[in-house]
């Protein structure tokens, strides 16, 4: 049957992230439950609607998004390859041994993905990003929320840079599974700032400040792994606990639908004479 593969993927992808997300589940359930104990139920309770428009978007990503995002590297990184593109040969970093390789990769790939973030904060970028910023109750399915274009553009731009780099595949896997999973440990309601730790690593607190509706929150801590790099370019914002409130002041619409259509309705806005921008752009 011509139809039967195309179903049988869609099908397939759909069980693979159901499996992925149930370990996602239970890992930051435990975490969330130690540290909080009983108030987790309450937080539980007011999260509701923004897990199920997370949970909406999750399984849109892993049906249509995802797939389409893992040709379009696979062309890069055969083009890369195909055009001898590396800076770096992938033998060199054979040499070196994976324990040191994953921590290149690691280190690199927060280095790329920190200015990457960054431009995603500016004019023309923001009203994509802005989709995953309109979580007001962040937790670990806040990562989920990303806008397919954003989603394009994030894995496009780390990989592609890392490609070129040389890093060989279990690298490039390696670097996605830590970019996930400790992306979303520090989208979790966490109270924890690292101490001494926090001048190397980004912690759920310095994350969740990232969040904040204020100007200052908001344009600051790009970083995913290593704080290191705000610190390094001036954008470490961590002044104590973040109690304020968190997300967007855009009207971004709180249906899966009014959010994937928001963007459009920015560009076409700012285009117009006289038309008016995003309201919460963070750089401008």
């Amino acid at each position: 049957m011509p139809f039967g593969s195309p179903v049988h993927d869609v099908l397939q992808s759909l069980i693979d992230a159901a499996q992925l997300l149930a370990f996602s589940i239970v890992l930051f359930t435990v975490i969330v439950f130690i540290v909080k104990g009983q108030e987790m139920i309450a937080l539980g309770r007011r999260a509701i609607a923004e897990v199920r428009l997370n949970l909406s978007w999750y399984f849109l990503d892993a049906m249509f998004v995802a797939p389409v995002i893992a040709l379009i590297v696979a062309a890069i990184q055969a083009g890369v390859t195909g055009y001898s593109l590396q800076i770096v040969g992938t033998d060199t970093w054979n040499r070196l041994g994976r324990p040191l390789t994953f921590v290149a990769v690691i280190f690199l790939g927060d280095f790329v993905s920190y200015w990457r973030h960054r431009l995603e904060h500016t004019r023309w970028i923001w009203p994509v990003h802005a989709i995953h910023h309109s979580d007001t109750e962040m937790t670990f399915l806040t990562l989920a929320r990303f806008h397919p274009f954003n989603r394009l553009v994030t894995s496009c731009v780390d990989l592609g840079f890392l490609a070129i780099l040389g890093f060989p595949a279990w690298a490039l896997v390696a670097n996605v599974l830590v970019r996930n999973y400790y992306g979303q440990f520090i989208h979790v309601d966490l109270p924890w700032m690292y101490g001494p730790l926090r001048w190397v690593f980004v912690s759920p607190v310095m994350h969740q400040w990232h969040h904040a509706v204020d100007y200052i929150g908001s344009g600051s801590n790009f970083a995913t792994v290593f704080s290191v790099f705000d610190r390094a370019f001036g954008t470490y914002h961590v002044p104590g606990p973040c109690t304020g409130p968190l997300g967007v002041g855009d009207a971004v619409g709180g249906s899966i639908v009014k959010q994937m259509l928001y963007p459009f309705g920015c560009w076409r806005d700012a285009l117009r004479p006289g038309g008016r921008e995003s309201q919460t752009d963070p750089a401008t």
